[in-house]
């Protein structure tokens, strides 16, 4: 053909022919990939189903030292306390439950105490979806670098878990020789370490449970400063952002405005709260106690705000002193951490509002940066919000259980509110009424300002604006 088109094949030529293949046709179903979009709905699903799980293994007659089943609603009640890591409990863990029964509520607020921000990213993942800009937002994780992708949160969320585990691995290594030598209530060597554990998960991951015996916390220890300073610490740590421990270890002038934030409220919170408990308490609290075991538990009690560990009685504790600790309990530690409350963010950020508008600036400014308004309405809505869910639940209870009186009634209910753990004594006398409104709160104030932000957009919607006008206020 080459010859007839007056080309003539020469020695050496290559000659190159293409080959025809024949259309080969496969047939295969396409693969499907699951995707799943963060949504409230699905943070609140998974912590109930948890908690239901938890409070149906406690309600087992082998979780019970007696070896009968407790009633099924105390039982919820302590797998929801839990799970949110208050604290709170109809009776003394110690006595009630066996060593499967300590075993459940261990499980449940380690789960409980890393919070719903990290569980909830871990588990986007484990589908196989990376976090994008939306994800990271609703799940806490917005504080990143910028332009940290998918793999960066996962880096994030495993240097977590490794950040919990060092600290709740040195928190019970500085408790396990206290523990074998003074073995409190004679307890065997076994128990005396498994205490140990217990004690060092439940400080850090902010739970508040304890099996000290007696409902009475480590009123017992209050003189005894070395497992008071040890948990005290291990508490405060966990009571910190994740973020912001990660963070602190940049030079100062690299700090985020998040991080000095948090450590400056934390400061000012935990050094208020020392100077008051030590000039209000000193004859009275702290009357039986040496100089220095005042000032170190006056430490305890500043820093348990968000524990509810406490080594003095509360139900003894004046007018004053309940509602300094009711203010406390509110704002609560840091968000992404162990802690709970409005957290101290939003506290900082309307306070940052409050000095803008009391000095005439149009922008909230704080440590040099502008706070962008979207944040100042989160804010405002979460401690707004509170406040209202806190004023309900505290007027359902009291109507519930008249026979309690309103100051301690108040106490527990912002302690149920706030995940703390201290109580007056009201938890204990309600009814089984007032403890389902207390379970309630629990609830809601565990997941609650995870959904209340995450339903506020980040942008307004401005499609059309209005006239503005005046208003007088004040």
């Amino acid at each position: 053909m080459s010859e007839q088109r007056g080309y003539r094949r020469r020695p050496g030529d290559v000659v190159l022919r293409r080959v025809r293949l024949q259309p080969e046709r496969v047939s295969g179903a396409p693969r499907r990939r699951l995707r799943l979009t963060p949504r409230s709905w699905m943070v609140v699903v998974l912590f109930g189903l948890v908690m239901l799980l938890g409070g149906a293994l406690l309600h087992l007659p082998s979780a019970s030292a007696s070896g009968e089943s407790i009633p099924f609603l105390d039982a919820l009640y302590t797998s929801v306390s839990a799970v949110s890591v208050t604290g709170l409990t109809r009776f003394d863990t110690e006595e009630t439950f066996s060593h499967f029964g300590e075993f459940v509520t261990l499980a449940l607020f380690q789960l409980g105490g890393l919070g719903v921000t990290m569980y909830a990213g871990v588990l986007i993942m484990l589908a196989g979806q990376r976090l994008g800009m939306r994800g990271r937002q609703f799940f806490g994780i917005e504080l990143m670098t910028t332009g940290v992708d998918g793999s960066g949160a996962s880096v994030l969320l495993r240097r977590v878990m490794v950040y919990t585990a060092v600290i709740e691995l040195v928190t019970l290594l500085l408790l396990l020789p206290w523990f074998l030598i003074e073995r409190p209530g004679d307890i065997s060597h076994e128990r005396a370490v498994w205490f140990s554990i217990y004690h060092a998960i439940s400080a850090f991951n902010n739970a508040g449970f304890d099996l000290m015996g007696g409902s009475n916390s480590f009123v017992g220890q209050a003189n005894q400063a070395w497992p008071v300073l040890v948990m005290g610490v291990s508490a405060f740590l966990g009571s910190l952002s994740f973020l912001t421990v990660f963070n602190l270890r940049l030079p100062r002038r690299r700090w985020s405005l998040d991080t000095r934030l948090v450590v400056t409220g934390m400061g000012l919170l935990l050094i208020v709260g020392m100077a008051f408990f030590l000039i209000a308490d000193w004859s009275r609290l702290f009357a039986d106690q040496s100089a220095g075991s005042r000032v170190i538990n006056s430490f305890f009690l500043s820093v348990n705000r968000t524990t509810g560990m406490t080594t003095v009685p509360l139900e003894q504790a004046s007018d004053d002193t309940s509602l300094v600790m009711i203010i406390l309990m509110f704002i609560g530690g840091a968000s992404t951490s162990t802690a709970s409350g409005i957290k101290i963010g939003s506290f900082m950020v309307v306070t940052f509002g409050v000095i803008s508008a009391l000095t005439g600036s149009a922008r909230v400014v704080a440590f040099g940066r502008e706070i962008p308004g979207s944040v100042l309405l989160r804010a405002n809505a979460l401690v707004l919000i509170a406040l209202g869910g806190y004023v309900f639940g505290l007027l359902f209870f009291i109507a519930v259980d008249p026979h309690i009186a309103v100051l301690p009634a108040a106490f527990d209910v912002m302690s149920a509110l706030a995940n703390c753990g201290w109580t007056q004594g009201a938890s204990q006398s309600a009814t089984q009424a007032g403890a389902n409104i207390l379970i309630l709160m629990m609830f809601v104030g565990r997941l609650g300002p995870l959904v209340i932000t995450s339903l506020i957009p980040d942008r307004p919607r401005e499609r059309y604006r209005f006239p503005s006008e005046a208003v007088r206020i004040g």
